[in-house]
């Protein structure tokens, strides 16, 4: 990218990019990995306990810029950067470990050593890493206005608003979305998930017609969801829509009389749950989408691919890189040369690792380095587009798939039973800490782009901080299977690794995957390619559920009120600004919220109100609530003045 298209793009970063700075140095790197280490420890049994994660950028952003004031550093922008871009890698690899891992203690699988499960997790997680810089430029630069990365540029916010109003406005904000989450998830006055279901109507409108509504009121959501847009948010609850307003009466209709498993016991389709029947049917369909968009990603950017192998084969031949003179700072990337041995160097590393410790025969072995190579960039290209059209990546779903294909495959070359399984799972391990880490990380490229930083520094800090966190996370397991286990009264729940293990077990001893599901979504989304719909986006919409992706329909709707709220473009533009200043902070305020209040639920502090929360008035309450924070988004960006 030229010096004259940053320039036509008013391209003007706090950091300029004409100029040099102090990026890295001892500061950086002790807190950088720290703070990675800290959270791989926290979210990591966080993720094991309860299920869900907490990303690493807001708060260690505010504790980052907080001692620089009580270090009084004189660099503090280029550190805070830095600081939680080597952090992030600490909930960046918890995918790999925690969502893959534990299941082999669930099956009751012995004899695994540390060793045997950071090999795969490292090694995909710095994989990762490399896959995700080799399309920074397209994605963070070439691209800058057709992907929103909303959380990256939350992230960039949170980390410019250390001056005047902008400043003021970011903390009321944070403030507010903090106590907010706080009172939703540790004190529990009002209800998070609003649902139609908690009303009498509204259970009448599901036994009768199958349909049932749900909304997140997260306040981190909310502000997602303005970062998005109403375009991508539109398409994104589309997709929802489909699978629960569509695809989940069809099922019932169609399949009434057929026994499903729900809870260890088998029961008519007809009486199910909506969310089981979601879970077991519904959501496949999303996973053949998000299968297929990975597809029809790669044939979409195949000319970007071949621009990147060509560079890439001119680096290796010629044995030399793009001096660095011709680019500007923050163009920088590490040398494509490196960046594709280290991509052969980590598959031909596993497939080594598979061969000596998983596979049988030279057959299975070839097998598998297949099936990872294939996967790691197909989806890893899902995964990138995912974070940034969405802020989230179906980590989960993607590792589902994989582990079918798998299954399947390696089967067929006479890999079964409790050596089949660790063998599946150890490869599912690898992949998604590449699809997890490619795209978290192409979000903090995103930030390099905006704040501007060199994305060389950061992506060879990210390796380091990647591979001591991998570690940790791995340590982490061990850990929390001898204080507790995975199995058993007391255990942790570790949802995600019983859903994997759910799956692998009964492929592996002979049983069959639901194809007829993923074919079905696989046509929907080649159908609505040639229909011009962006099939990822409704495919997200259609994998994750509802509660995730009404409000991101809400901050788009939000978006697009502020962006049209004046007769004027430029006030318009100005009030879009200060909206998203406001929800930056919400998404910040909301981790630490959330973060506050897990902390206090894995200290055994119980003041959650059980028995009120699943209450209509505690509904109405969370109603109530949550479209106070919408006007309040709306009041303080309609603020802004005619210049």
């Amino acid at each position: 990218m030229s010096d004259e298209h940053h320039s036509s793009k008013g391209y003007h970063p706090p950091m300029s990019p004409y100029k040099q700075y102090e990026e890295i140095n001892g500061y950086v790197v002790f807190w950088g990995l720290f703070f990675a280490a800290l959270f791989a420890l926290a979210v990591g049994y966080l993720c094991l306990k309860i299920g869900q994660t907490v990303d690493a950028f807001a708060p260690v952003s505010v504790l980052a810029m907080g001692m620089a004031v009580l270090f009084h550093r004189k660099n503090a922008f280029p550190e805070t950067v830095h600081i939680q871009a080597i952090a992030s890698a600490g909930t960046n690899i918890i995918g790999g470990a925690m969502f893959i891992l534990p299941a082999l203690y669930i099956l009751h699988i012995e004899g695994i050593t540390f060793t045997q499960m950071a090999i795969p997790v490292v090694l995909g997680g710095v994989l990762g890493v490399f896959l995700s810089s080799v399309f920074r430029r397209y994605f963070c630069e070439d691209m800058d206005h057709a992907y929103p990365f909303p959380s990256g540029r939350a992230a960039a916010e949170v980390l410019t608003s250390n001056e005047g109003s902008k400043a003021h406005i970011m903390v009321i904000s944070g403030l507010v979305a903090m106590a907010y989450d706080f009172v939703l998830n540790a004190l529990g006055w009002w209800q998070e998930v609003i649902s139609s279901l908690t009303f009498s109507w509204g259970q009448a409108l599901a036994d009768k017609y199958k349909l049932a509504f749900s909304l997140d009121s997260d306040a981190a959501l909310l502000g997602i969801g303005y970062f998005t847009g109403l375009r991508y948010a539109c398409i994104i609850a589309a997709g929802s829509f489909f699978s629960w307003f569509v695809c989940i009466p069809v099922v019932y209709y169609l399949g009434g009389d057929h026994l499903m498993v729900v809870e260890g016991q088998k029961i008519l389709l007809s009486d199910a749950p909506i969310q089981e029947v979601f879970l077991q049917y519904v959501r496949h369909i999303g996973i053949g989408m998000l299968a297929m968009s990975g597809i029809i990603g790669l044939l979409s950017m195949s000319g970007v691919i071949v621009k990147v192998v060509k560079r890439a084969a001119a680096d290796l031949t010629s044995g030399t890189t793009q001096p660095s003179g011709t680019l500007l700072r923050t163009q920088q990337d590490m040398p494509m040369a490196q960046i594709v041995l280290g991509t052969v160097l980590m598959i031909t590393l596993f497939t080594i690792y598979f061969h000596l410790s998983l596979s049988s025969s030279l057959t299975q072995t070839i097998l598998a380095c297949v099936i990872i190579i294939l996967f790691s960039f197909m989806l890893s290209v899902v995964g990138i587009s995912s974070i940034a059209f969405t802020g989230n990546e179906p980590v989960s779903g993607m590792t589902i798939f994989m582990i079918l294909v798998s299954a399947v495959v390696m089967s067929g070359a006479g890999m079964h039973g409790t050596s089949g399984i660790i063998a599946i799972l150890l490869m599912a391990s690898f992949l998604c800490s590449t699809l997890a880490v490619a795209g978290n990380f192409m979000s903090e490229q995103k930030v390099a782009y905006l704040t501007g930083a060199t994305p060389k520094k950061m992506q060879q800090w990210q390796i380091v901080s990647i591979i001591l966190s991998g570690c940790i996370s791995i340590g982490v397991i061990f850990l929390l299977n001898h204080a507790y286990g995975f199995t058993g009264d007391g255990a942790l729940a570790a949802p995600q690794a019983n859903a994997m293990a759910a799956i692998v077990k009964p492929l592996m001893d002979g049983g069959a995957a639901p194809w007829p599901l993923y074919m079905a979504g696989a046509f929907f989304a080649v159908l609505l390619w040639m229909i011009k719909i962006p099939p990822l986006a409704f495919a997200l919409g259609t994998y994750l559920p509802m509660e995730i992706n009404t409000p991101v329909l809400v901050g788009g709707i939000l978006s697009y009120l502020v962006s049209h709220s004046s007769d004027d473009d430029e006030t318009n533009e100005r009030r879009l600004s200060e909206g998203g200043t406001v929800a930056s902070g919400f998404v910040a305020g909301g981790a630490i919220g959330s973060l506050i209040s897990a902390v206090l639920h894995i200290a055994g502090i119980d003041w959650f109100l059980k028995d009120w929360v699943s209450t209509p008035g505690a509904t109405y309450l969370g109603i109530c609530a949550y479209f106070a924070l919408c006007i309040l988004l709306y009041a303080i960006a309609k603020r802004v003045k005619k210049a």
